[in-house]
């Protein structure tokens, strides 16, 4: 399994490997995702996290749960510029905020209930951890469920809550619905959307208000290509205006499990394969065979 992200060179994408065995990370051709380069990396087969800054990596892979540095991966030359401990911690999530990077990081393995959670800056290009700030009241966080964006983390919850913690100062404010559309936890595809909108599952959630409204009635998540929205699910594709018109539909009938967009382009996992399909049209150009998971930021 793999992970596909955004980055400025082109499209990355990172395969999970097997137990004790090791990574790849490829840099894909838009498209026809044909690799053109790739770096071996240990094992991810319990997680990983990353951002994209440039021609910067910002990646941390988990053989093991806890106490995985962050590796800074040069782009341009695919190699580790920088490996960066940060002790017996579990790494959430990565976001860079201008200069500093900024890392979500647990005592315990993210999604086990009861964690005490940090805010870690780190400066990439020395490795240096320039503070720690604790986040007091966040106890779990499903990595699926953790999307940045407005200088804020966002975790959304199985009942429909969605907790924000600013990044500069560490403080949580939780969001929760008059009525709990779940019990307990579980996965919630979360995207940051630009424009001040997260996508928390099928819906899409304006975070100066909170107030949300439901793209499409069972879609499994929301990512955002320009001035488009997509909901994507087992009835493939809907592509959306931002005001939440339907403008065409891509991939009828196809169970989509997960999409990332890129220059114009949606790649979106059906079974154990990828389609690419052009936004403006809707139109499927590309299917690459493989057991990638995609996931956007």
């Amino acid at each position: 399994m793999g992970l596909t992200a955004l980055a400025a060179s082109g499209l990355l994408a990172l395969t999970l490997g097997s137990p004790g065995g090791h990574s790849s990370l490829q840099r894909l051709s838009p498209g026809s995702l044909v690799e053109t380069s790739s770096l071996r990396l240990p094992g991810a087969e319990l997680g990983f996290a990353s951002a994209v800054r440039g021609g910067e990596l910002a990646l941390v892979v988990k053989p093991v749960a806890t106490g995985q540095p962050v590796r800074i991966v040069d782009l341009a030359r695919m190699r580790v510029a920088r490996s960066i401990q940060v002790g017996d911690r579990d790494v959430c999530g990565l976001t860079f905020a201008g200069r500093t990077l900024v890392a979500l990081a647990a005592d315990q393995p993210c999604y086990w209930p009861g964690g005490r959670f940090t805010l870690l800056r780190i400066d990439p290009a020395t490795g240096r951890i320039a503070g720690s700030t604790p986040v007091r009241g966040l106890h779990t966080v499903f990595p699926t469920n953790l999307a940045f964006g407005d200088g804020r983390a966002f975790v959304t919850r199985a009942g429909g809550g969605i907790d924000a913690v600013d990044l500069r100062t560490g403080v949580m404010t939780a969001h929760r619905p008059r009525r709990a559309l779940a019990k307990g936890e579980g996965i919630v595809a979360t995207h940051f959307l630009g424009g001040h909108l997260l996508g928390a599952g099928p819906r899409v959630v304006d975070v100066r208000t909170w107030r949300e409204r439901l793209l499409e009635p069972g879609a499994r998540g929301v990512v955002s290509s320009g001035a488009e929205l997509i909901a994507y699910g087992p009835r493939g594709a809907g592509i959306y205006t931002r005001a939440g018109r339907l403008l065409r539909r891509a991939l009828p009938g196809e169970q989509v499990s997960a999409a990332v967009t890129l220059d114009g382009r949606l790649y979106a996992t059906v079974g154990e394969a990828v389609d690419t399909v052009e936004i403006s049209t809707g139109t499927q150009t590309h299917v690459a065979p493989g057991d990638w998971i995609l996931l956007g930021g």
